[in-house]
């Protein structure tokens, strides 16, 4: 027999079990939230890890050798090739506050269930909606606790001076820690796009994502071949079962993402990009924390990560654009 009320013992059962039974949905569904993320889940590039700091390894130089001739000496002399980007973890959370008198008005067990559905679907949405913004951001934002996103990363310096500790400047390390970038602006053309697709295409690596605004592109679709337009096959199949539209230009999808900047479109070769994890703050529940001066009691979902791309040369950003 159901009881009319009850305890606060057994509200808080049902709130606790709900939340723990709800929170690996919550997981999954922030990590396809957008295609850009749902990218890097589908190739396992996002990773959960831990330590002080995020460090991703650049290789920058070539190891000595070449052709050689009969008594020939080799050059043995060491050389440096590599360097890191060092970044910090940035974090994140969302609050999630119950009041006492919305409790007591909830007090049945099916109510109690479902405005603990209702507050993880809250938590879900704000979690997708303030990592997907920062994507396309840069550290820089919020006194410098946002992620370090696409914005800074996919830039040539003209933005961003240094990323990840390197300087983008003329030395070897600092050329290779630089993407390309047009502000150009002007009409979302094929050729326009193709133009930058070609200086960030070396050998067999070439963007395999490209992000967008709606309004480019609707501008896009209707200047490719139809042919393009319902893609299919490895990198596309996914994107369509989760919701994502897509047309093909080259071996790239090209989608839209409603976190991206007016006018812009990134160009991206997932294959060095990375979203590091951390893994004790992987959208970890705190718990019911009640207020020490009102009726009421509070939890956070918490996260904390970044976004690592190990070649900043194989993408591009293309600023002001119109349809």
């Amino acid at each position: 027999m159901a009881l009319p009320t009850l305890s606060a013992d057994q509200i808080e059962d049902i709130y606790v079990t709900t939340f723990n039974k709800k929170l690996p949905d919550v997981i999954d569904n922030v990590y396809t939230s957008n295609p850009f993320l749902a990218t890097l889940n589908a190739q396992e590039r996002i990773i959960l890890d831990g330590g002080r700091r995020i460090e991703q390894g650049m290789i920058y130089g070539k190891l000595n050798g070449g052709s050689y001739g009969r008594g020939d000496t080799f050059n043995t002399a060491r050389v440096n090739t590599k360097t890191a980007f060092i970044l910090d973890w940035k974090t994140h959370y969302v609050d999630v506050t119950i009041d006492g008198m919305d409790e007591l008005q909830n007090a049945g067990a099916a109510a109690v269930f479902d405005n603990a559905e209702m507050k993880m679907q809250e938590a879900e949405l704000t979690a997708k909606d303030n990592i997907g913004g920062e994507l396309f951001t840069a550290g820089t934002n919020n006194s410098g606790k946002a992620l370090n996103g696409l914005e800074e990363w996919v830039d040539d310096g003209t933005n961003y001076a240094s990323i990840g500790g390197i300087t983008r400047d003329t030395s070897t390390q600092g050329t290779a820690a630089k993407a390309t970038y047009d502000a150009t602006g002007g009409s979302a053309t094929i050729p326009t796009i193709q133009t930058q697709y070609g200086l960030v295409t070396i050998e067999n690596e070439k963007p395999n994502l490209m992000l967008t605004t709606q309004t480019i592109w609707d501008a896009f679709f209707n200047r490719v071949q139809p042919q393009q337009r319902y893609p299919t096959g490895p990198g596309f199949d996914y994107l369509a079962q989760i919701g994502f539209d897509a047309i093909k230009f080259q071996r790239s999808a090209v989608l839209v993402d409603s976190h991206v900047q007016s006018g812009r479109l990134y160009g991206l070769n997932t294959e060095y990009i990375k979203l590091i994890v951390h893994s004790a703050r992987n959208l970890v529940w705190r718990g019911w924390i009640p207020t020490s001066n009102k009726d009421e009691k509070v939890g956070q979902l918490l996260w904390a990560g970044n976004v690592v791309v190990g070649g900043p040369r194989f993408h591009f950003q293309m600023r002001g654009l119109t349809a």
